[in-house]
């Protein structure tokens, strides 16, 4: 696999385009509930309780994938961003921890975070970024984080705000995804970049890549929706 190239393959970055486009993230129901008002505050924070395990388990799978590949030119994007994740040091800052400051402003303490036994829409999450990190050619790999970096930039602006607009807090008070909204676009970019040269090479990369890509969204959007529909789970 090539160096990061410094020159965008449009046809790559039309492709993802279209695939956002077809996908229509603003009506996939836990956002269209949200926006509209319809989704009870104490299911939204449930819900978003059992994304964290997801939170807290992103960075793992991405460092097994960036262990995978050969070069130090290709696995420096991703080692930033774990270092992001991380807080590039101050654990304080990091996406974990701010996460937790989230849910505790929205009514769910640490301790009941702790206490909370993951799904199994969560966990079968999980266990797919794990084993496409560990087993699937990284290409595949590099499309699946990527297209989910660069779709969790949209939705961390989106939940930020309908938080806000619900009266749930006020804008001083929301953590987490107002950061996202602006640093997931670069880490995007530290996948996408990976893919523009070998997207453009051959068809058979082409292919994986936009078969991983489709893969991604299928993930992360399907999270999503099993959340909603998951809503009001309660434990005994």
């Amino acid at each position: 696999m090539d160096a990061p190239s410094l020159v965008r393959n449009l046809r790559l970055r039309q492709h993802i385009a279209g695939l956002k486009s077809e996908w229509n993230v603003p009506d996939v129901p836990y956002f269209r509930a949200l926006r509209e008002g319809t989704f009870a505050r104490e299911d939204f924070v449930e819900t978003q309780c059992q994304f964290f395990a997801a939170v807290a388990h992103f960075s793992r799978p991405m460092a097994v994938l960036a262990s995978r590949l050969p070069r130090a030119s290709q696995r420096l994007p991703l080692v930033e961003n774990l270092f992001d994740e991380h807080g590039r040091g101050a654990l304080s800052q990091g996406h974990e921890h701010t996460f937790r400051t989230l849910l505790e402003r929205l009514g769910a303490p640490a301790a009941q975070v702790d206490a909370l036994i993951s799904w199994p829409e969560v966990r079968a999450f999980n266990l797919a970024l794990t084993g496409i990190a560990a087993f699937e050619d990284p290409l595949t790999g590099l499309a699946v984080f990527g297209i989910i970096e660069d779709l969790f930039s949209g939705i961390s602006l989106a939940l930020g705000q309908s938080i806000v607009e619900r009266g749930w807090l006020d804008a001083a008070r929301v953590v987490h995804y107002p950061t996202h909204a602006n640093l997931d676009e670069l880490h995007a970019e530290g996948f996408l970049q990976q893919l523009d040269a070998p997207h453009a090479a051959d068809a058979a990369s082409a292919q994986v890549i936009e078969q991983g890509l489709a893969l991604g969204g299928h993930l992360f959007l399907g999270l999503y929706e099993d959340l909603f529909r998951a809503r009001g789970r309660r434990r005994p």
